[in-house]
């Protein structure tokens, strides 16, 4: 069994924008910064009222240490898939 954070649901909302914060959220995905709109406006939202470092600091990481070994990380789960060490979930 696969438990992890993306096994929950998302609840759907609809929000309206203004054209300049959904111009500016709009350029932040496709600058690649985030995987597509909805990310991004979780990302705002969160920072803007829960707090920009809080799933940082439960874990005792700064921001820059998560995105410096992002890339190692990542290299790391592609060679485990291949070698057949790790299973997708189903």
């Amino acid at each position: 069994m696969c438990l992890s954070w993306h096994d929950r649901p998302m609840r759907r909302r609809h929000a309206s924008l203004s054209n300049v914060i959904d111009r500016t959220i709009e350029s932040q995905a496709k600058l690649g910064r985030y995987k597509d709109f909805s990310a991004a406006i979780q990302d705002a939202a969160w920072n803007y009222f829960v707090g920009p470092d809080l799933p940082f600091d439960e874990y005792g990481v700064s921001p820059a240490e998560v995105e410096r070994a992002h890339p190692k990380v990542l290299a790391g789960i592609k060679r485990e898939r291949r070698k057949g060490i790790l299973k997708p979930c189903l």
